[in-house]
C-alpha cells in the first residue's frame, strides 16, 4: 500500500510559535512504541512527530526534564520532557532525525492501520454473519 503524502500538521497554523510549540514542522502519526526510562521499560502511543521532537501519550507520569529514550521502529532517539498534560507529554531530541526516519515511521504508520482497519472489519463480518442466538440471557 502506498505510503500518503507527508504533509505538515495544521496544529499551530503559520502564526507565532508559542513557549510550548515547536519550532519544527509536525507529522501525524498514530503508533505504539515503548520508552526507556531509568525505572523500567513503558508503552505509549505517539501522535505526531517533527524533526526535533515528538508528542505521545502514556500511562506513566512524566516530568519535565525528565529524560529517556524513544523506541518506534525504526526510530530510537534520546529525549528530553519539554512539556506534561495528563498522559500526553511533549518531548525534545537529544539530535535531529532525518527527515527519511520521519517517512518510514508514515509508512510504518500506514501498515499499522491497515492491518488494524482488516482485523477489525474480519471481526465485524464474522460477528455479523452469525444468526442471533434466541433465548439467550
Amino acid at each position: 500500500m502506498a505510503s500518503a503524502a507527508l504533509k505538515p500538521s495544521s496544529v499551530f497554523g503559520s502564526g507565532s510559535i508559542q513557549p510550548d510549540q515547536r519550532a519544527a514542522q509536525r507529522f501525524r502519526v498514530l503508533m505504539p512504541g515503548s520508552i526507556t526510562l531509568l525505572d523500567g521499560v513503558f508503552d505509549y502511543a505517539i501522535e505526531d512527530i517533527s524533526l526535533s521532537g515528538a508528542r505521545f501519550i502514556t500511562d506513566v507520569p512524566l516530568a519535565k526534564q525528565q529524560e529517556g529514550i524513544l523506541h518506534c521502529t525504526p526510530l530510537e532517539v534520546l529525549f528530553s520532557v519539554v512539556w506534561t498534560d495528563g498522559k500526553t507529554a511533549g518531548v525534545h531530541f537529544e539530535e535531529e532525525i532525518a527527515l527519511g526516519t520521519v517517512r518510514a515511521l508514515r509508512w510504518h504508520n500506514d501498515r499499522f492501520r491497515s492491518q488494524h482497519d482488516a482485523a477489525l472489519r474480519g471481526l465485524v463480518q464474522a460477528w455479523a454473519s452469525k444468526e442471533p442466538v434466541t433465548g439467550a440471557v
